[in-house]
């Protein structure tokens, strides 16, 4: 049992679990946006191992692309750092889990949420498989986007529009203009996430020369502007299509989480002009686990604005999922 749990912890570390707030959100608003719908638990559960195996699996062949590109560099495993980001592929680097082990467990993932979609393009239609084949497309080009500045934007596409749009379809058998009109704050809000991982990370991407839509913008202070824009953009997107009437009047309490937002405009900014700072995470802030071992890893310094931006994301989802499912 012990090393079964061991095997559990470390499978959540390599994977980094710990970001599924970020496409398990997406997946709770579409469900319950599908309310007016009969909805079985097993397709309620089939998508959400579907989504989540995809999410897993991308997390790790990022790693894995990082990890490969710094040993096609020369360096060996052990001498191998990826900057402040210090965890960062952590158990692929201490040999815990082999590049043969990743490879595997990364085609393993993506097999199970592909064998989930054609069940769906099988018994839904063929906008399941259109949704599938253009999130396949983005993928593969993910490798190449670094060179291009557009990692984040296909990230925001995949876990916005493409995820919502399918799950919908998957729990209806259609499309719904209300969804992908929503799911464009949650694309922004995700990229958004890693434009903020990015900021963070900015020396060692400069060091490697990984072109990050962060790096567009030249400076630090003009890429938290950007951010910025990124996040105004997802409420502005809500109010306008609310009262243009597009979206129900509840959708609006998504401005619920516009303190997490400001909270984290504040920090990301204490992070160039500010070293020394205290991070102390409040309730309405949403979910910071495992705080105590991070501040003792000495990692409170990313992962508190990591959670911030995670947090706005997921509780954007839940709320305007819940205030329009008690409409």
């Amino acid at each position: 049992m012990e090393n079964f749990k061991i095997k559990i912890t470390n499978f959540i570390e390599l994977t980094r679990a710990y970001s599924l707030l970020m496409s398990l959100g997406p997946w709770f608003l579409a469900l319950m946006w599908a309310q007016i719908y009969t909805t079985s638990i097993k397709d309620a559960l089939l998508t959400i191992l579907g989504i989540t195996c995809v999410h897993l699996a991308t997390n790790l062949f990022d790693d894995y692309i990082d990890v490969t590109k710094e040993l096609k560099s020369g360096k060996s495993l052990d001498c191998i750092d990826f900057g402040a980001i210090n965890n960062k592929a952590k158990l692929i680097l201490n040999k815990t889990y082999t590049l043969k082990n990743v490879t595997r467990i990364i085609a393993i993932l993506y097999a199970i949420a592909l064998l989930i979609g054609i069940y769906y393009t099988v018994t839904c239609g063929i906008w399941i498989g259109l949704i599938i084949a253009i999130c396949g497309a983005l993928c593969i080009l993910y490798p190449f986007a670094t060179k291009y500045y557009s990692g984040e934007l296909i990230v925001g596409i995949i876990f916005g529009p493409l995820l919502m749009s399918g799950v919908y379809c998957a729990l209806c058998g259609l499309l719904s203009s209300r969804i992908l009109i929503i799911s464009i704050s949650i694309g922004l809000l995700t990229a958004a996430l890693l434009h903020t991982h990015a900021i963070m990370d900015w020396e060692y991407d400069c060091h490697i020369g990984k072109n990050t839509f962060c790096r567009l913008f030249k400076t630090k202070d003009n890429a938290i502007w950007a951010l910025k824009i990124l996040i105004w953009l997802a409420y502005i997107n809500v109010i306008y299509f609310t009262l243009t009437g597009w979206l129900h009047p509840n959708t609006l309490y998504v401005l619920l989480t516009l303190p997490i937002a400001i909270e984290l405009f504040k920090s990301i900014k204490d992070y160039i002009d500010i070293k020394d700072v205290k991070f102390i995470p409040r309730w309405w802030m949403g979910p910071m686990e495992e705080w105590e071992n991070i501040k003792k890893a000495h990692m409170d310094f990313f992962m508190y604005r990591f959670y911030l931006a995670r947090n706005l994301c997921f509780l954007f989802c839940i709320i305007a999922g819940i205030a329009c499912y008690l409409k």
